[in-house]
């Protein structure tokens, strides 16, 4: 029996080494099982509350400070703000050149009526000769009608008060074109007229041309080769230098192609003797 209380009892301090020790207040007592579990079970409840809180809270901040950055970032996009509701476009452009204008043309208007009630202007007959007939015209109120003054008259063509000889020139270019004043007819004393340096009367002396216009009717009239001269006073056509006429002269040929026929008809070295009997172009002998 001593042998087994001695066992027990070692077997009962071993157990206490390893035991945890006891609380040393006086007085208190080791809390219950079930009331450990209860604190334990409101300390994590407590946890996950305060952990949600902070969550919201953070999200919260982050959605603060991510309209903060949109506002900022739009506040510096802008360069310039918009004018303020008593700011007009007039603050911000410069429009002082165009109100200058506008009150110019505003000032410068004149009503229709205005413009249309002018009083019409009155000429005197003297101008009104003066109008017509130029600077040199006068007025006769006896005959009511225009006149020129002394050592002037009345141009055929201009209608304008010239000297005598302009006039005269006028009068011969209005009844021979091309012509002009020469002198005046000692046995009547009418103004005779005559072509002018470097024209010619036509055939009919009714008009004058030149030289150049001639020849190219010539040309017109016989071909290439034709020129303009005078026979018997009268202006004519003929063949120049190199030409003659064909046989039936109604043409200038060139003289080449008549010695060519000359020598075929005739012989080597035949030319053409320059005129033309029944019909038919003499030629001159060979040699």
């Amino acid at each position: 029996m001593e042998h087994k209380d001695k066992k027990l009892k070692l077997d009962l301090d071993f157990l206490g080494e390893g035991a945890p020790k006891k609380s040393e207040k006086k007085g208190s007592h080791q809390p219950s099982h079930k009331s450990t579990v209860d604190e334990s079970a409101m300390s994590d409840g407590a946890k996950w509350t305060l952990g949600a809180i902070a969550l919201g809270v953070l999200i919260i901040i982050i959605a603060v400070s991510a309209s903060s950055g949109d506002s900022n970032s739009t506040a510096t996009t802008n360069t310039l703000p918009p004018p303020s509701n008593s700011e007009s476009l007039n603050d911000i452009f410069d429009t002082s050149e165009t109100d200058v204008e506008a009150e110019t043309d505003t000032n410068s208007y004149v009503p229709v009526a205005e413009r249309t009630q002018t009083t019409p202007v009155v000429q005197t007959p003297l101008e009104i000769c003066q109008e017509r007939n130029g600077y040199n015209a006068t007025y006769d109120s006896a005959t009511n009608s225009c006149g020129c003054t002394a050592g002037y008259s009345l141009g055929a063509t201009s209608q304008q008060c010239v000297n005598f000889t302009v006039a005269r020139d006028e009068s011969c270019a209005s009844q021979w074109p091309g012509t002009s004043f020469l002198k005046v007819d000692p046995a009547d004393g009418k103004n005779i007229c005559d072509c002018e340096v470097g024209s010619y009367w036509d055939s009919g002396r009714t008009a004058c041309y030149s030289l150049s216009s001639f020849n190219q009717s010539c040309v017109n009239s016989y071909g290439t080769g034709a020129y303009s001269t005078t026979e018997d006073g009268k202006r004519v056509c003929d063949c120049g230098y190199g030409y003659d006429w064909d046989i039936e002269r109604n043409s200038c040929v060139s003289t080449a192609s008549i010695n060519a026929i000359c020598e075929k008809d005739v012989g080597r070295n035949s030319r053409y003797a320059g005129y033309v009997e029944d019909g038919k172009y003499i030629c001159t002998a060979p040699y």
